[in-house]
Parts: structure tokens; sequence; C-alpha cells
């Protein structure tokens, strides 16, 4: 594979193994670090594709030449070797150096892309915080690090460049030297002095490249080492598994989730699921069961543990113990079996794309236009497409800033009865939505007589539900229906008329 389709397959297999893993863990390190080595590491990697098709016609001609020379004068050509023994032992005793300067580099790059990504999600923040001259000293800041860290990375390589040239210059001069001294001695002719100013200038080229691979050789074992990191798991191998990539012509069609009859939900049950997150909090030993038509609603104080449980109950999250069983068979690998079409998500912060309403709600997914009208109406949006300009096919910018919180929740709801899933589960999404509106979204979820899975606090939610999940401090403290709860849950007391519509 030539220069340019590596990369787009080392990007391709990256992506989809980011993908597949982003039920089960976040990538390693930052945003930041993830984009740089998408980005950089990915470009390095690639640059070293033609590697073998040079060395090996360099090798081939520099071997051709020294065979040559050794038949002219043995002597004289072993001195060719000293260089290269010297810039190869130079570039070894550089490595560590040249790998500390690199991870540098690319690490301060990182966190620069990072701050810049924080900056355009959180622009509203940091404008109603007035905080845009602390964010800005912050990023000047980080950017000087990167100039340091890059310059001292340039300068370490200009160093090496003039270490392998000087000391090709210097072992080609001693060798013309003794060229000299042999003539005067009537041992090496005229021929052979041409011979070897023909030959020695393509060995010495080759012994300065040889130099300058070995370096590059260090800087790509970073690149690859970051890379790897990236699979989280996989084997270095899966970096280039082959693919097919589509660089011209037409985006493919997504394939619509294959259905079987295994996927039609009877019941689903997660047990002894434990989540204990690095930095304290999570969940205990939860379980529940959910059948077809019946909505969960699992609730609780901030901090209980409410989205957690969620995210664990689909493998979104490394748990440290649990199963999930989908019609009484343990799912082996949740984060890639609890997806469309069996369970479609959204979650509590969803993400929208720059473009337009129909690709947000369809995502690649060929959807037919009466699934897409009642999807539409299920998510309570249709009469805010009658006032978009151009409909479902209005853009509605980066993350959706031209539509209101409201809408943005709906549009991501919006997605999930369009694929028409077993379980739908829903981590609050009517936060932002007024009491009519939510009434009507989740009248019209129901109707579809789907299971439903939800956190929420709504009491007009909590009323609804055929079993409500009562959280405090990461246990289940309460399980059955609202009346029940309100006699022998005081957590669920509490809850309760700490709403604002606390009347049952």
């Amino acid at each position: 594979m030539g220069r340019g389709g590596l990369r787009h397959l080392l990007l391709r297999n990256l992506l989809e193994r980011i993908l597949r893993r982003s039920g089960s863990g976040t990538a390693p390190g930052s945003v930041g670090e993830a984009i740089s080595t998408l980005r950089d590491d990915v470009e390095s990697v690639d640059g070293v594709v033609d590697w073998p098709f040079d060395v090996t016609a360099a090798l081939a001609y520099a071997s051709g030449a020294i065979a040559v020379l050794l038949t002219v004068d043995a002597r004289i050509t072993v001195a060719v070797f000293l260089p290269l023994a010297a810039v190869i032992a130079t570039a070894q005793l550089l490595r560590t150096r040249l790998q500390h300067y690199r991870a540098a580099s690319r690490q301060a790059t990182a966190r620069v892309t990072g701050v810049i990504g924080e900056i355009f999600t959180a622009r509203q923040a940091i404008q109603v915080a007035g905080a845009e001259a602390a964010v800005v000293a912050r990023l000047r800041r980080l950017g000087e690090e990167r100039k340091r860290a890059v310059l001292r990375e340039r300068l370490q390589d200009l160093s090496l460049d003039a270490v392998f040239t000087g000391t090709v210059n210097l072992g080609t001069g001693l060798t013309l030297l003794a060229a000299a001294s042999a003539m005067r001695a009537g041992t090496f002719t005229i021929g052979d002095f041409a011979l070897f100013a023909t030959y020695l200038s393509q060995v010495a080229e080759f012994t300065s490249f040889v130099g300058y691979l070995v370096a590059m050789y260090q800087k790509t074992r970073i690149a690859f080492r970051r890379l790897v990191d990236l699979l989280q798991g996989a084997p270095p191998a899966a970096l280039v598994a082959h693919h097919p990539v589509p660089l011209a012509g037409p985006l493919p069609d997504l394939p619509a989730p294959a259905r079987s009859a295994g996927d039609r939900l009877r019941h689903f049950a997660v047990r002894g699921i434990t989540v204990r997150h690095p930095r304290g909090g999570g969940i205990e030993d939860a379980s529940l069961e959910i059948e077809p038509g019946t909505l969960t609603v699992i609730t609780g104080r901030v901090g209980s543990g409410k989205s957690t449980l969620l995210r664990a109950m689909l493998g979104l999250v490394e748990t440290q113990s649990g199963e999930r069983f989908w019609n009484g068979r343990a799912v082996a690998r949740p984060g890639e079996f609890l997806v469309p079409p069996r369970v479609a998500y959204v979650p509590q912060v969803p993400v929208l794309l720059s473009g337009t309403v129909r690709e947000n709600i369809c995502l690649g997914l060929p959807c037919a236009d009466e699934a897409l009208r009642r999807a539409v109406r299920d998510s309570a949006l249709e009469r805010d497409l009658l006032a978009f300009p151009q409909g479902l096919d209005t853009v509605i910018g980066t993350r959706g800033v031209r539509l209101s919180g409201g809408q943005i929740q709906r549009t991501a709801v919006a997605r999930a009865p369009v694929r028409e899933p077993e379980l739908f589960v829903f981590d609050d999404i009517s936060s932002a939505l007024d009491v009519e509106t939510e009434q009507q979204l989740w009248r019209r979820v129901l109707a579809r007589g789907v299971a439903c899975v939800a956190v929420s606090h709504r009491p007009a939610v909590l009323r609804q539900a055929h079993r409500i999940i009562v959280l405090d401090g990461g246990r289940i403290v309460g399980c059955g229906r609202l009346e029940e709860l309100l006699e022998t849950c005081p957590a669920m007391r509490d809850l309760w008329s700490a709403s604002a519509e606390g009347a049952p």
C-alpha cells in the first residue's frame, strides 16, 4: 500500500476501535492527545512506508559500489565504513534523548489541541463567566510550552544532521588523503581515483541516509507506541487490518442494523453490577430486570449514581463485577451487543453534528421517510420543524448551536425511535423541556409499547413508571411502584417532597 493509503487505513482502523470501545472505555489520555495521535502520529508512521524501497535501492547501489572499491584498494575502502559506524553509534547514543524530546513535543501539542477543543465546546460558559482573559492566558502559556518543546526537538534534529553530515565529510576527506598518499607511492592510479570519486559520493550519501533513518526510527517508535495505546488492548496488527477505504466517489450507504429473532426482547436483566470510579463514587451490587412494554425509572439525588448505573447496564463504563442477560443469555460484550436494533441510548448531554436535522437523526443510516416522520412526531419535534427554514434539511450548526436546549434533546431522542429498537434507554432527556412538551414526548414514546429505562426525577414520569429504582450513595435502596415506595422508602419520600410538584 502506498503512502497516503496507509494513512487512511490507519485512521479507519483506529476510529473503528475507538467507536467500538466507546461503550466500554474512553480513549486513553485526553481528547487532545487522541486528536494529536490521529493527526501527527499517523502521519509519522505513514511517512516510513516507502523506507524499505529507498533503503533497498540505496543499499544495493552502495554494496555494488563498495564491492568495486574493494577490488581497487581494500585499505582505502575500509575507511569508507568508519563514518557509517560513527553515525550509527551517535544515533544510538542519543536514542533516549530523541525519544524524550519527541514524546515531550507530542504531549505539549496534545495539550494545546485539547484546550482549543474545550474552548469551542464551552464558549458560552466562558463568555457568561467573563473568563476570556484567563482562557487566552492559559492558551498562550500552553502555546509557549509547546514552542519550547518543538524547538528542543528541532534543535536535536538539526544537531544530528550536522553530526551526520560532518562525520561523512570528515570520512570522505580522510579517504581522499589516503588515496593521495597511495597515488604518490604509485599504488593508486588516476583512473582509480576517478572511480573512487564517482562512487564515494554515493556511499557517503548512503551513510548519511542511514543516520537519518536511525534517528527517524526512534521517533517512529514513539508514534507507533501511541497508536498502539489508542487501540486499548487490541493487538498491534489491528492497526493495518485490511479493510476497503473508499477515498473517491459518493460515500457508501451504511447498512441498516440486522435484526434476528433473538433480538426481540423477552427479558433483560442486570445482576450485581459494581462500578468504582478512580476518584471515588460509583455503584455497588446493583441489579434490575426489564420486561417488554414497561417503563423503569432510575431516580435519586445528584451524585447518587443514576447515570453510572444506566451506562454500566449498557457496558458504557468499565465494571468491576456484574453480568447482563438478554433473554436469559449472558451478554459477553455489552458495549457491542446492546446497540440497535436491540437498544437505543440517548445520553444526558447529547452531541449533535454540524449538519442537517435529517443527518443528525439518521447518522448515516438509511431512513425511510415514513419512519423518519414518525420518529420526529414521537420526539415531539414536528412543530419545531415547521418553523425551520428548510425543515429536516435545515443546517443546525456545530453541536446544534442554532437550536435551543429542548430542540437539541428532542433531535437526539428522535435517533432512538427511527432505529426501532426493542429497548429505549434515556438519561434525563426532558431536563430542558417545558411540562406540556415533556408530557407529550413521554406519551408518544410509551405509546410504542416497547421497554423503556429512564433516569428522571420528574413527578410526571415517576407516576407512569411500572417500576422505580431509588439510588442513594451508589446503592439501590428502593424498588417498586411510586405508591409503594412513598410508604416504604425514606429516600423516595425525601425526593418526592423536594419536588416542585411533590403532591402525588
